[in-house]
């Protein structure tokens, strides 16, 4: 259960939580994303493209999504009690949502159903997304689902705002500055839900 209401909703939590989602992220896809190439290479000269391309899932979405929610803890422990948990709720939601999407891809192109397979990226990706994040957090908080989808939906908001502005101001996918961006789109979305969920609870 959330022990305040009031300290997840206020401007100043708020600008804090977007401020270090922005350089967790950066952070974080740094160092993820280059070791998530690394591993899943080995692993798809060891195991083929599906099991390659998932384990970029895993390394690449459970780093990042961890690595956020690690920056975002320090800001959560003195204001719930299942704060712990929180880095534990976004690296399993990451690393499951990634590896399910991608491995779901590369099995259907392999079929020759490139249509399909994006579509199974969301599908799949988000269904094992929700289903991490919420067996992280089901006893811990009244309304897991509610919040891992708003997690959720901030990932793909997040992903789909960065991709955007990014195209427009030729920011590398790869570069930090696309990282902190995606991050802040993704730290709004979520102290948004963390937000709604206190004022529910309380």
């Amino acid at each position: 259960m959330l022990s305040s209401g009031a300290g997840l909703t206020g401007s100043h939590f708020r600008v804090r939580w977007i401020l270090v989602s922005a350089a967790g992220m950066a952070v974080a896809a740094a160092v993820a994303r280059p070791l998530s190439y690394l591993v899943g290479g080995a692993v798809h000269d060891a195991l083929g493209p599906v099991f390659g391309e998932a384990v970029v899932g895993v390394v690449a979405g459970g780093g990042t999504l961890g690595g956020v929610a690690l920056a975002q803890w320090p800001l959560l422990r003195r204001r719930v009690g299942w704060a712990a948990r929180w880095p534990a709720a976004g690296a399993a939601a990451g690393a499951a949502g990634a590896a399910a999407g991608f491995g779901a891809l590369a099995g259907l192109t392999l079929l020759g159903a490139e249509v399909l397979g994006a579509a199974a990226v969301l599908v799949f990706g988000i269904a094992a997304f929700l289903r991490a994040h919420t067996l992280v957090l089901r006893r811990h908080v009244s309304r897991p689902m509610w919040l891992a989808g708003g997690c959720a939906a901030g990932f793909l908001g997040g992903a789909l705002v960065t991709m955007v502005v990014g195209s427009f101001a030729g920011l590398d996918g790869e570069s930090p500055l696309f990282g902190a961006l995606f991050g802040a789109a993704y730290g709004a979305a979520t102290v948004m839900a963390l937000g709604r969920m206190s004022l529910e609870e309380t």
